[in-house]
Order: structure tokens, then C-alpha cells, then sequence
């Protein structure tokens, strides 16, 4: 009987112990996790171009993959230069992008455009 609650708290220990290290990986695994176009794309610029939004509603879909790299070579800047960020008071929307995360929206924008393989919104 003493040995059966000893076997059972040994099992109990390693179980806590395997759980209690699952979470300290999946923990370290969250910080390391990349940020991706998608999640950018809905944190950035869906506020300003989401359904029925002043600005106009705009997803990956709006456009075909050849509007898209145009708007990012040639559009960007000259078309949010002068807008306001909504999130920073004082800044302009293109001083809020850093050129990574403007590649990865870009890129997002464009494998997800209207005549891609994969066309999709930002959910």
C-alpha cells in the first residue's frame, strides 16, 4: 500500500514536472515566433482600410499581384506620405514602417492578390 502512494506521487511529480516543461517550450517558442504579412497587414492597415472605412476598404484581393507592386514601388509613399497615423499622434503613416515590415505586407499583398494561387482577404 506505502509503495503503491509512492509510485503514485513519482508519477505525479513527472507529469507536473513534464508539464510545467511544455510550458516553458511552447513559452520560449512564442518569443521567437516571426511576425508574418498577415497578422502586419491586420494590425497596420486594416484599421484604416476595413469595410466601409473612409479611406476605402483594401485586402490582398482588392488588387491583382502587378497592381500591388506597383502601388508598393511607385504608390506608397506618395499615397500615405502625408496621412496621419491614427496610433501615433505626430507621426505620418510612412514613418511608421520600417522597410521588413513594409516587405513583409507587400509580400502578403501580393501572393494573396485577386489572380494569385492563393487569393485571400486578412480575415
Amino acid at each position: 500500500m506505502f509503495q503503491k502512494k509512492i509510485t503514485l506521487m513519482v508519477a505525479l511529480i513527472v507529469i507536473m514536472t513534464l508539464g510545467a516543461g511544455l510550458a516553458l517550450a511552447e513559452e520560449a517558442e512564442g518569443k521567437d515566433k516571426k511576425v508574418t504579412g498577415k497578422e502586419l497587414f491586420k494590425s497596420h492597415c486594416k484599421g484604416c482600410h476595413g469595410e466601409d472605412s473612409d479611406a476605402g476598404e483594401y485586402t490582398p484581393m482588392t488588387l491583382i499581384q502587378e497592381q500591388w507592386d506597383e502601388f508598393f514601388d511607385d504608390m506608397w509613399t506618395e499615397s500615405h506620405g502625408q496621412v496621419a497615423c491614427p496610433k501615433v499622434e505626430g507621426k505620418m503613416v510612412t514613418d511608421m514602417f520600417d522597410k521588413d515590415t513594409l516587405k513583409l505586407i507587400r509580400k502578403f499583398c501580393v501572393d494573396h492578390a485577386a489572380d494569385s494561387e492563393q487569393p485571400m482577404t486578412c480575415g
